[in-house]
Formats: C-alpha cells, structure tokens, sequence
C-alpha cells in the first residue's frame, strides 16, 4: 500500500510517499497523483519513507519521468530510502533522474491526503 502527502508552495508540488511502489494500486495511486500535479513548474517526490519498490514502480517513475518532461514540468527525487537508492544505482537510473538532497522538502505548504481531488483533476 502507498500513502502520499501532497504540499503545494508557489509552483511546486512535494509528494510524500510512504509505504510500497510496486504493480497495482499503488501504481494507480502515484500516477493519478503526479499527472494531477502536472500544473505545476517542479513535481517532488520524497521518497524517504519508501520501504519496497519493484520493476513496475521503477517503470513507473520513468514513466512519469517522460511525462512531466514533456508536458514542460520538472520532476525530481528527493531522500530515497536506502533500497530505493539501490536499485536507482543497479539500473542506472540515478543518470536519469534529478536526484535532490531532504533540503528541497523544506517547504512550508498545507498538506492534504491524496483521496482529496486535487486542483488540475477536480
């Protein structure tokens, strides 16, 4: 199961995630999260408390990698837990993504759950 967190401050969107990224809701979940945010200049993905991400989760990122790139947003990973660091490492992928330090999850916004409509899906 994943759990995100959103903070907004000016035009920067901050996703907490907690929990697992791995094939199927949590997949959904932290799709429609990010493509809801898709309004934003810079999309942040604190991924401090992610305890298991598989192949799916990191076709996921890369995923959304593309997406926001293309659509003119800028996505970067903040804090990955220590096994998701890893497998960022194994596949290469830390030559992909912007990979940030805890500082850029500094930001004071309010915070919702994610089961609340965000403003670009609502």
């Amino acid at each position: 199961m994943l759990n995100i967190r959103i903070e907004r401050t000016g035009e920067t969107a901050i996703l907490h995630c907690e929990g697992e990224i791995v094939v199927g809701r949590s997949l959904s979940a932290l799709r429609e999260a990010v493509l809801c945010e898709l309004d934003q200049r810079s999309i942040i993905l604190d991924l401090a408390h992610v305890e298991r991400m598989d192949a799916g989760g990191l076709g996921m990122l890369v995923f959304l990698h593309t997406c926001t790139h293309g659509l003119g947003s800028g996505l970067k990973l903040v804090r990955p837990s220590a096994h998701v660091a890893e497998l960022l490492e194994l596949t290469n992928l830390t030559s992909v993504f912007t990979i940030g330090p805890a500082a850029d999850v500094a930001a004071e916004a309010g915070a919702y759950l994610i089961g609340q409509p965000c403003q670009a899906c609502a």
